[in-house]
């Protein structure tokens, strides 16, 4: 008691108090922010307790705008607000469901999932369900759900990656991260959690973490510094991963994008447009401040085409499908699309006519790109998500198939070839 400040004991104690109800739940910015640095000890027993049923009341923690401080709202104002009303998901990627494979054991034990004989369960897109529990993988810091179908007699169930799905009333859920929060500092909060869960902790443990997390705190907010827009070549230098040195490590659609060895040549098109193609690049971690203040790197850990368009008539700036390492940092992405004004794609899909989002509105849109650049006489093309079809007399790129424009050719070909108006694949010599 003497370590502390009569008002301080209060926080901390009332705290405490209110995370003896049930368990906790973090949002992403802050388990993004704990998997940067779960080196720590405390970092990693948070993470731990995240996967674990631990009789603590429902705290929504999440940072905040002070680097020394996090808020949470109490689980009896979070059931007001949900009414007792289960959260719905839907699915929007069906391919992140996990194997029945010995190798996601360990994940299935966490989340209590039991393996039925068979292959699992794969919910289509649009697919409505309920989580029934959550675990946060240790290797990888990713989010793994048992999700089970809605509104069914016998309803099925499956593990997914948390990032496939999205909520269906998320007006609701929002309140509960923008009401009655309470802030406290970040050492005083993880002192009580650590307390209420039962573990052992030494003051220095303690300040060890709140120093941890302050400068990991700051470097999250300066992390839209590790982007980077590039144009021309440099387009085409950034695909290329032949040689396995241009990307970071590890798994994710960047790893396994189809382009990442095609020749340079493919790219020409983007490559010669620089005024209305440009490309977004997310730096690998282990760059460096350059004496201009801009962060750089050999390596990057994820890329998205830009593009300067017409939306639906009015003119603007569309960020293309994000090709990302690690899942995580596709939220950056849409953060720094947000901060930039654009349009990005609300699910990342390969479909043409996925919606788009500016962050507050999605809709569906005619994306229309006026090309200046050897319009239409290059001899190998990209294979292109969204503004895969190509009219002449001008050359423009569009996302509409059925739209007012011709449509000349159709980029989906992985070899450089393109689609012609007649439905015949074609390769220019």
């Amino acid at each position: 008691m003497s370590l502390l400040k009569y008002n301080d004991y209060i926080t901390e104690k009332v705290a405490y108090e209110l995370l003896l109800e049930s368990k906790m739940v973090f949002s992403k910015k802050f388990i993004n922010l704990l998997n940067k640095m779960k080196s720590n000890k405390i970092a990693s027993e948070l993470l731990n307790l995240y996967s674990k049923d631990v009789k603590i009341s429902h705290n929504y923690i999440d940072i905040t705008d002070a680097k020394d401080a996090v808020s949470f709202t109490p689980d009896r104002k979070a059931q007001e607000i949900l009414k007792d009303k289960p959260q719905l998901w839907e699915v929007i990627d069906s391919q992140r469901y996990l194997t029945h494979s010995n190798g996601n054991n360990k994940l299935f034990e966490a989340l209590g999932y039991e393996k039925p004989s068979g292959e699992p369960w794969a919910p289509g897109d649009q697919t409505i369900g309920v989580i029934l529990g959550e675990t946060i993988s240790e290797s990888s810091g990713k989010i793994y759900v048992i999700f089970e179908e809605d509104d069914t007699d016998s309803p099925r169930k499956t593990v997914l990656n948390k990032e496939s799905l999205e909520e269906t009333d998320s007006s609701e859920n929002s309140k509960i991260w923008s009401t009655s929060r309470n802030k406290i500092k970040v050492g005083r909060l993880v002192r009580a959690v650590l307390k209420a869960s039962g573990l052992e902790f030494l003051d220095k443990d303690i300040e060890e973490f709140t120093n941890t997390y302050k400068a990991t705190f700051d470097f999250a907010q300066d992390v839209l510094k590790q982007f980077d827009i590039v144009k021309g070549e440099d387009i085409a230098y950034w695909y290329d991963n032949s040689n396995e040195d241009r990307y970071v490590d590890g798994g994710g659609v960047l790893n396994s994008s189809c382009m990442a060895e095609s020749p340079s040549l493919f790219f020409d098109m983007y490559c010669n447009n620089t005024k209305e193609i440009q490309m977004v690049i997310l730096y690998g971690d282990d760059g460096e401040i350059k004496g201009n203040g801009e962060f750089k790197s050999d390596q990057i850990k994820g890329r998205a085409l830009l593009w300067k368009a017409t939306i639906d008539g009015t003119e603007g700036t569309f960020m293309d499908r994000i090709y990302t390492t690690n899942d995580s940092d596709v939220e950056l992405f849409k953060q720094y699309a947000e901060k930039n004004n654009w349009w990005y794609k609300k699910s990342q899909t390969m479909e043409p006519s996925e919606k788009i989002t500016n962050g507050s509105t999605s809709k569906s849109a005619v994306l229309v790109v006026k090309l200046t650049g050897s319009g239409g006489k290059w001899t190998r093309y990209p294979y292109m998500d969204t503004m895969c079809y190509l009219s002449f007399d001008p050359d423009m790129l569009t996302n509409d198939r059925d739209g007012d424009l011709y449509i000349n050719r159709t980029f989906r070909d992985t070899d450089g070839c393109y689609m012609d108006d007649d439905g015949d694949l074609q390769c220019d010599d």
